[in-house]
């Protein structure tokens, strides 16, 4: 089967249960998390050493195991939430929406170097994208990583861009990113996940070393646009948007010192995120996958 008739083929099967109405889709979503939880055992496990590590203490076992469910559930809402969604008009989406925080992105605006959006895997990240325009970002651009599998990357490109996001892929995206900073655009993008020790720095995430990709600072520190972090929770049946007033950018004068030092600044901008709503934050992933360097102890 060809790469079109795969796309026509997942883009009809979305059709088709995006006509279900939503507290079927929410029943089985929500049966859906729960299978997901009881068979990955590989990834409930993770989930579970993250929550010990991020929160020592906090949790017993059977807490632990309760919150586990809601993340797995919470996830597994997004792909049927983008399913709902998908369907409907701009304006009835846009109407589960509010907005907090506008202020905050007025403010960095008025600085004339465009706005860096930095947010986070929590809540319905990918309706986010859909939705900037109901809070004030008529034309958000966004760092996006593709997906391997064609067919679903022309279906979740159609879906994030509808309403007049502009999506750029992150291989070979620095001219492009440039050029939307240079014009006042407004850059959305995440920096929650591992990478590699030769990719990245390592910061401070829950009280643990993450390394963190270095050049969401390098691009800040180039372009000196300002970095407003925001995220997307639910709340009930409707959605939160909410802005976070601006991350100062520090300059010391020394270059490897200054990405350090902002990228630890804007992680603990996620991570004040993450703390308000830890059981709709993309726990499943190995945030802490990639170890600092320990020399061998001397005798």
């Amino acid at each position: 089967m060809t790469d079109d008739r795969i796309y026509r083929l997942l883009k009809l099967m979305v059709t088709l249960m995006g006509k279900l109405p939503a507290p079927a889709l929410t029943f089985i979503s929500d049966l859906f998390g729960l299978i997901w939880y009881r068979l990955d055992k590989r990834h409930r496990t993770v989930v579970l050493d993250n929550l010990n590590l991020a929160y020592p203490g906090r949790f017993s076992k059977a807490e632990a195991e309760r919150t586990a469910v809601h993340i797995f559930k919470n996830t597994a809402a997004i792909l049927f939430e983008v399913i709902w969604a998908y369907p409907i008009p701009r304006d009835k989406l846009f109407a589960h929406f509010t907005v907090k925080g506008g202020e905050h992105l007025e403010a960095a605006r008025k600085k004339g170097r465009g706005v860096l959006l930095l947010t986070c895997h929590m809540g319905n990240f990918e309706l986010l994208v859909a939705a900037l325009p109901k809070a004030g970002v008529e034309k958000p651009y966004g760092i996006y990583r593709k997906f391997d599998f064609k067919p679903l990357e022309r279906l979740m490109r159609e879906m994030r861009q509808r309403f007049g996001a502009t999506l750029i892929p992150m291989r070979g995206a620095s001219e492009k990113i440039d050029a939307v900073l240079r014009e006042g655009g407004e850059m959305g993008t995440l920096l929650d996940q591992n990478v590699d020790w030769y990719k990245g720095v390592f910061v401070d995430f829950f009280g643990r070393p993450a390394c963190t990709n270095s050049g969401f600072a390098k691009l800040a520190l180039r372009s000196r646009a300002p970095v407003v972090p925001m995220y997307t929770v639910r709340k009930g049946k409707r959605f939160l948007i909410e802005f976070l007033p601006e991350v100062p950018l520090i300059e010391t004068g020394d270059k490897i010192k200054d990405i350090e030092i902002n990228t630890q600044n804007y992680v603990s901008a996620v991570e004040s995120m993450v703390r308000r709503y830890p059981d709709q934050y993309f726990w499943v992933h190995n945030r802490w996958k990639t170890k600092p360097y320990c020399p061998y102890p001397r005798a």
